[in-house]
């Protein structure tokens, strides 16, 4: 009589993990996480990073990429810092306590940023998505992922979010939602436009000459 292993195949392993994991994640977490498509030497800008679950996600993804968080609250991310001290301490993750509009970052400092229920963008996000241009590489990319209360409700999301990244020199490069049935996703992602990456000249003053 052939002895059966006890041990777990590797395929039930990782869906154990998958289901655990989704019990103490929310699913619009996770979801973003997958949109984002990340490479182990991205470099991630999270506005709005809350307790810091979504970097804990991150982190685990990337080898010599890194994350910076940012949050208005000091609180949130005095609690991100306390879930990420082992990637803090490897210079995987950073993390500020600012507001988007007043945070300054080096130019092209990111190849990818993203939020998560950050309302603002589709109400008057102007010096905010200015502050996300300069920080994004000219290949870049903006995600951004919503969770609204009703499935219908993602259609006019995604219509306001397109007239304001449209207005800032973004272009909308893809929408995705979820299937009837799941928690009512949507995602967002946008690329910087050329014409913002490479505005135009400032057209030289000429001098006219008159009679005096």
């Amino acid at each position: 009589m052939i002895a059966q292993s006890t041990k777990p195949r590797r395929g039930a392993a990782a869906k154990d993990r998958k289901t655990a994991l989704a019990r103490t994640v929310p699913q619009r977490l996770i979801w973003a996480t997958e949109r984002l498509d990340i490479a182990p030497t991205d470099r991630l800008l999270e506005i709005g990073c809350g307790p810091g679950v979504t970097v804990s996600l991150i982190c685990d993804r990337l080898t010599h990429g890194t994350i910076t968080a940012i949050d208005r609250s000091s609180t949130a991310i005095a609690a991100a810092k306390a879930r990420n001290r082992d990637h803090i301490a490897s210079g995987r993750a950073a993390f500020q306590a600012t507001e988007l509009a007043a945070a300054r970052f080096e130019s092209a400092s990111f190849n990818k940023a993203f939020a998560v229920n950050v309302n603002l963008f589709w109400i008057d996000a102007a010096r905010e998505l200015a502050v996300i241009g300069d920080a994004l590489t000219a290949d870049g990319t903006l995600t951004l992922v919503y969770q609204p209360p009703a499935a219908k409700q993602r259609h006019a999301i995604s219509r306001k979010l397109a007239l304001a990244l449209e207005a800032n020199g973004f272009v909308v490069a893809e929408v995705r939602s979820t299937a009837p049935g799941a928690p009512p996703l949507l995602g967002v992602t946008a690329r910087i436009t050329p014409a913002r990456r490479c505005p135009a000249p400032a057209a030289k003053a000429t001098l006219r000459r008159g009679r005096i």
